[in-house]
């Protein structure tokens, strides 16, 4: 092998030593404090917070999580849950007292492109448990009832 060859090898494994040794140190900030929103404990479940407004609340399912995981209610007024179900297998939106808990609301299964609107009574203040009945493991979230 010519020294010309040897010194090429040599430079093309340093480069790909150190693109690897970029990426490891890019992943390494993210989890360290730069932790993006897919991250974050609370989006583990879907989406984020979305809040009912003028009395209803839109949700939605897709790739088996809902697109938001704590819905925010206000205290003492009743609030329909309009869900659309925008995946390829069925789904259900329901709401208990908490998890394994009493029903408070429960939801029809509907497929792909259905919508079914649940009215959820008025609630005291607290957290309540809501979920897909059908996967009740991926899909979960929180009613945080404030007022």
């Amino acid at each position: 092998m010519t020294p010309f060859r040897f010194a090429l090898r040599r430079g093309a494994v340093l480069s790909l030593v150190s693109i690897l040794a970029l990426v490891v140190a890019a992943c390494s900030a993210a989890d360290e404090g730069g932790a993006t929103p897919a991250a974050s404990e609370d989006d583990s479940l879907g989406g984020g917070t979305i809040a009912v407004v003028d009395s209803s609340v839109d949700i939605s399912a897709a790739d088996l999580a809902f697109d938001a995981n704590v819905i925010q209610a206000p205290a003492g007024e009743a609030f329909t849950v309009r869900f659309t179900n925008n995946d390829a297998v069925p789904h259900n939106w329901s709401i208990y007292t908490e998890e394994g808990g009493e029903p408070i609301a429960v939801g029809n299964i509907i497929n792909e492109g259905e919508v079914d609107e649940i009215s959820v009574p008025e609630l005291e203040p607290g957290e309540y448990f809501f979920v897909c009945d059908v996967h009740p493991v991926e899909m979960t979230g929180t009613v945080v009832v404030e007022g």
